[in-house]
């Protein structure tokens, strides 16, 4: 019988990119100290349990590497290698390509597979560790060609992923659902705010008409009464729904240890990367869109930032460069800062370069501030790189960074003294699901402003508007804005408001840039929640999207990043097994499952369930013996290689036991060698299965045999 194992692949992937990340994670700590035994039985773990785990999936090829990093990782834990340099180079490559293998086409048995580089990956790995030179040159990986199966020939970065608790307390939902959900009750709080318009506007009446019924008096105030509940349960379930989309920074920053110890060696430099307020809690929503721009910044620290180490040394630095990524709150928004204490920025240079480049007049150069300076770094095209590097990339400036900044409603400020150091910060909202906004008018129509992107309001006179290079501009604070007039750039009516003399203007910025823009009337702050809007409207320049209101009309929500742009141009199927009749027919069994890794689990459990029995699971050895003492099982499945208790000493310690003396026991394991069999089946096992050699009947019928 083959077990259907489709349903279980996509846990699996969460469940290795999980232990992907914590290997990376913790062999850079080890990286630092070699001989930490402790941390070095916990990565040998970790592997351990990829492998375990996809000898249980069919991915042999991911089985094969990761055996060989638990083995080199074995001998380090025994003594017999000291950890270098060389010897996590080969492991991070190894990871390297898990990742990529993951991603590949699901080969059950291997058979008819080339499979060229993986051979090498371990012929090398196994001569690092056995003290010899690698024989093979193995090429970096790359991306997975679905068609072909094969793999590519470059690095690919380890995704962002959430690490989750093996817990009866956690469950993971799929994101699609999660936003499904953060929308609808969106649409309850639109409703809500409606309800409440309907509630006042009826009051208003019944004030009007003092005579009423006092039946429709009291069923009033019922209805006022039960408007005040629903808008305090609805602004709970909005508050609870957005938290639950929040996720720690960790989520993304966990990427960048290994990616900068990687950029720091090939560019020859020395590097101590930091991490903080990693706990910070950020919208998914933005974290997934700010990977790319962070490690623009990071890769600019390597190459452009931080000096080599001999001529760190000779300016009086420690020869180890530093470099800093934080996330901390500030106000209603998250700042995310990268700083590093190298050369700084070279503002001759970058207004040498913008002369060059045609961005910058020369004339204009010399009295620019320290912040127009740092300007010129973000505009497109714009970059002080000599030559293409692989480490910064070809020639793409910050303006990558302003665009993904601008994108998420966010802001970007540059800091920097020759010598010491640069510090990028970026400021981005909480979340972009709800929105504090400012609602006005122009004309007849009524357009939404997110609060973030407003830094004051003011009230113009029309005498103060000047002209400068034809287009229109005012003084704000001493400074020089464009201004640009609603109705101007929708090609609204005024409807005669003209003979006004004062009108309110809004001083808008995304990321560096502010322009002025007047409106004829502001109505009020409200909370919004953003829509999409579809044909024909979904192509319009200058709209972000939508929202209603609580009077149920329509408002467009202005993109103050393309109004701004504009004006600088003015200024599983369930698996069904073939039963056997007396598996329907016995009285329901219920079995202990000791296992710590989560798809292999979950496997077993639905093998077991499928046909009746009721199971019980336990994250380790000890977990297990713990429920075994709170409940009678019929039956016990165990792992090996477990946290706090391992099988063996599990297996042991139940035959001990008065109660468990006669039960059962299968240990289900990648441990192959014969001395593992004997030691297993001395502790007490009744049967001894390879993961390797798994098979849903072979489980199945082996649990028969031995509880009938």
């Amino acid at each position: 019988m083959v077990f259907d194992r489709s349903k279980f692949i996509e846990k699996f992937k969460i469940e290795v990119r999980e232990r992907l990340e914590r290997l990376n994670l913790g062999l850079l700590k080890l990286e630092k100290k070699p001989e930490d035994s402790a941390l070095l039985e916990n990565m040998m773990r970790e592997a351990h349990s990829i492998k375990g785990a996809s000898s249980m999936m069919g991915y042999k090829r991911i089985v094969d590497i990761s055996h060989k990093i638990e083995d080199g990782l074995e001998k380090a834990l025994g003594k017999k290698v000291l950890l270098k340099k060389l010897h996590f180079d080969a492991i991070f490559k190894c990871l390297d390509s898990i990742g990529s293998l993951l991603e590949d086409k699901v080969t059950w048995t291997d058979k008819g597979i080339e499979r060229p580089f993986v051979d090498d990956l371990v012929e090398d790995l196994e001569a690092v560790f056995s003290g010899k030179q690698p024989v093979k040159t193995v090429k970096k990986i790359k991306s997975v060609d679905r068609d072909k199966g094969n793999l590519g020939m470059e690095v690919i970065a380890p995704q962002p992923m959430v690490t989750a608790a093996f817990s009866e307390e956690s469950i993971r939902v799929d994101t699609e659902k999660l936003n499904k959900l953060v929308n609808l009750s969106g649409e309850l709080l639109i409703s809500k705010i409606r309800l409440a318009e309907v509630v006042k506007s009826l009051a208003h009446k019944i004030e009007a008409q003092k005579d009423l019924p006092e039946s429709f008096n009291s069923l009033t105030k019922d209805l006022v009464m039960v408007n005040k509940n629903i808008d305090f349960l609805t602004s709970g379930l909005q508050e609870e729904m957005m938290e639950v989309r929040m996720l720690p920074v960790s989520y993304l920053f966990n990427t960048f240890p290994r990616a900068m110890r990687d950029l720091a060696s090939a560019n020859a430099k020395v590097v101590d990367f930091q991490v903080k307020g990693d706990d910070t809690q950020l919208d998914k929503a933005i974290l997934d869109k700010m990977k790319d721009p962070l490690m623009h910044l990071l890769r600019n620290c390597v190459d452009h930032g931080i000096e080599l180490p001999d001529e760190r040394a000779a300016l009086g630095k420690d020869s180890v460069g530093k470099i800093i990524l934080s996330a901390y709150h500030e106000g209603s928004q998250v700042a995310i800062s990268v700083l590093d204490d190298g050369r700084g920025i070279d503002k001759e240079l970058v207004k040498k370069k913008a002369v060059d480049s045609g961005l910058l007049l020369a004339e204009h150069s010399g009295g620019l501030t320290d912040e127009q300076v740092f300007q010129l770094l973000f505009l497109p095209g714009f970059s002080t790189s000599e030559e293409v590097s692989d480490i910064s990339g070809r020639g793409v400036g910050l303006d990558v960074v302003r665009q993904a900044v601008a994108k998420l409603k966010g802001q970007v400020e540059v800091k920097s003294t020759p010598r010491q150091g640069t510090n990028f910060i970026m400021r981005l909202p909480l979340t972009l699901a709800i929105t504090e906004s400012l609602i006005l008018a122009a004309g007849s129509d009524i357009f939404a402003v997110p609060i973030d992107c407003i830094v004051e309001t003011i009230r113009l006179n029309l005498d103060d508007i000047k002209t400068i290079e034809t287009k229109e501009a005012i003084t704000v604070r001493g400074g020089i804005l464009p201004l640009v007039r609603l109705n101007d750039i929708f090609g609204l009516p005024r409807k005669g408001i003209m003979e006004k003399k004062f009108f309110p203007v809004i001083v808008v910025q995304s990321v560096e840039k502010k322009i002025a823009i007047m409106v004829d009337e502001l109505i009020g702050r409200q909370e919004i929640i953003s829509k999409g809007i579809g044909d024909p409207l979904k192509n319009i320049k200058n709209i972000a999207g939508a929202t209603i209101l609580g009077s149920g009309r329509v408002v467009l929500i202005l993109d103050i990043p393309s109004i701004i742009e504009s004006a600088e141009g003015v200024i599983v199927r369930q698996p069904v097994l073939k039963s056997k009749t007396i598996f329907k027919e016995k009285k329901r069994k219920t079995i202990l499952l000791a296992e710590d890794v989560l798809s292999t689990a979950m496997l077993e459990k639905n093998i077991l369930e499928s046909v009746g029995y009721s199971v019980v699971i336990a994250r380790d050895g000890k977990e297990a013996l713990e429920k075994s003492a709170q409940e009678t099982f019929d039956l016990i499945i165990s792992d090996v290689l477990m946290p706090r208790m391992d099988g063996f000493e599990l297996v042991a310690a139940l035959k001990k036991d008065k109660i468990y003396k006669d039960i059962p026991v299968i240990i289900v394991t990648t441990r192959e060698s014969d001395a593992d069999k004997r030691r297993g089946l001395e502790a007490g096992a009744d049967a001894y299965i390879l993961k390797s050699e798994f098979t849903s009947e072979g489980l199945l019928e082996t649990i028969e045999r031995l509880v009938g």
